[in-house]
């Protein structure tokens, strides 16, 4: 799988539809709610390790896979790796699925798509 572009607004079908694979699996739904929770400082890997009670083997497969896919970005501080979501990545996913029924049989009103936020 190669990585995913950083500018949301040029993702293909295809590239979506990987994001949304990774997205797929329990684990990493919840690396991303929780890095959601800390937005935008992020956390730091052990502390999403101590948060879900993900080995470090595993927890390090489930951060890769997000990153590649560009749901995360990672910064080195010190001896620490702090992973944060990708919010533009993540608000171009719900544009996608909403874009059509906001606009063709109006499923949803747009202004109802986000109001919690």
């Amino acid at each position: 799988m190669k990585k995913i572009k950083t500018n949301p607004d040029t993702l293909s079908v295809e590239e979506i539809a990987e994001i949304f694979a990774a997205l797929g699996q329990v684990s990493r739904l919840q690396i991303v709610r929780l890095l959601l929770s800390a937005h935008p400082k992020g956390l730091p890997a052990g502390e999403i390790q101590q948060e879900l009670g993900i080995p470090a083997s595993t927890l390090s497969h489930h951060l890769d896979k997000l990153r590649n896919v560009g749901v995360l970005d990672v910064e080195k501080d010190k001896q620490w790796l702090w992973y944060r979501v990708r919010a533009d990545i993540l608000k171009h996913l719900i544009e996608f699925l909403f874009a059509e029924c906001c606009t063709r049989n109006q499923v949803v009103a747009p202004d109802e798509i986000l109001p919690c936020c």
